[in-house]
């Protein structure tokens, strides 16, 4: 009988360890709501310390199923304030600057960015000035602990990485933010030349952010994130475009000029679309511009959602 309750209690707990992680990915619960097990840890041992009070053996896969329910009670109730160790003050800010130097006989960059929970705003250089640079930007965030506690912060919330390498024509950028604070005050802003062709590489956890690539050149984009309000507008560049983009449960807004070929697949569960009255054609299980084929640009998006609503804007401007 003991053996059996074990077992049941591990196949609860592991169920429940489960659901948080999607929860995580999806962007209903940030990766940081993992620090709080630094708040609760005790809890283990006063369940734990009760149970053999009373007498009780009570499977540990039991005590780690209870505290892992009020650690996710906890953290929704105080979900507001997850940052609440941080003291937001010019000490505990932090920034950082993100520049490359666009180098002779590039004609092509790899751009890496790996994100956690961000207000993201990405888009062209348009200062004649800055045409020498590939990249510049700004990250900014809060880290959940202050600089009384560097230990924790450098543990728990390691310095951005940014890196830049070139090989042949090609350069390689990569900016990874380590899973980021979890704050809602993380923001990249991010510009690139339009003087080179772009392969983007985009994961990030629950953002809010427009991408504006209307004067940049794309072949291929593939964006991962959680739940999100997203913008993507593109533009008509020439060339052939590629476009995967999967998300969670999310508001996103597709703004593409009409001289533009377009062609959608969509998969998942869409609340609402509007491409029927945008000029697009559903052919087979695609939706399909009437203008594909004779266009100079074409863009081939797949998209996949667990949920949401997609806005397709067809603008008379290329």
């Amino acid at each position: 009988m003991g053996q059996k309750i074990n077992t049941i209690f591990t196949g609860l707990f592991l169920i429940a360890l489960g659901v948080v992680f999607f929860a995580n990915m999806y962007g209903i619960l940030p990766w940081n709501f993992w620090i709080n097990v630094v708040d609760l840890w005790p809890l283990v041992l006063i369940i734990a310390g009760i149970a053999l009070f009373f007498n009780k053996r009570v499977p540990f896969s039991a005590v780690l199923l209870i505290f892992l329910v009020v650690l996710v009670g906890y953290s929704i109730i105080f979900g507001h304030n997850f940052n609440r160790h941080a003291q937001i003050t010019p000490d505990s800010h932090r920034e950082m600057n993100l520049e490359a130097v666009l180098e002779e006989r590039v004609e092509k960059a790899n751009l890496d960015l790996s994100l956690g929970g961000t207000a993201l705003k990405l888009s062209a250089l348009d200062d004649l000035e800055e045409s020498s640079y590939l990249v510049q930007g700004n990250y900014q965030w809060n880290p959940r602990f202050g600089k009384e506690s560097r230990f924790l912060s450098r543990h728990l919330h390691p310095e951005p990485e940014f890196k830049y390498d070139r090989s042949g024509r090609t350069a390689k950028v990569k900016f990874n933010t380590k899973l980021g604070s979890g704050s809602s005050g993380d923001t990249l802003d991010l510009q690139l030349s339009p003087q080179v062709e772009y392969d983007i590489d985009l994961s990030a956890g629950a953002i809010d952010g427009t991408l504006d690539f209307s004067q940049l050149r794309i072949e291929d984009l593939d964006i991962s994130v959680g739940a999100s309000a997203l913008t993507l507008i593109m533009g008509d560049n020439g060339g052939r475009a590629k476009v995967d983009l999967s998300s969670g449960a999310s508001d996103i807004t597709i703004i593409v000029p009409e001289s533009v070929g377009l062609k959608i697949n969509v998969s998942g569960i869409v609340s609402e679309t509007n491409f029927a009255g945008d000029g697009m054609l559903l052919s087979s299980k695609d939706w399909v511009s009437d203008n594909y084929n004779e266009a100079k640009t074409k863009i081939e998006m797949d998209i996949s959602m667990a949920a949401g609503k997609i806005d397709l804007q067809r603008t008379k401007d290329s």
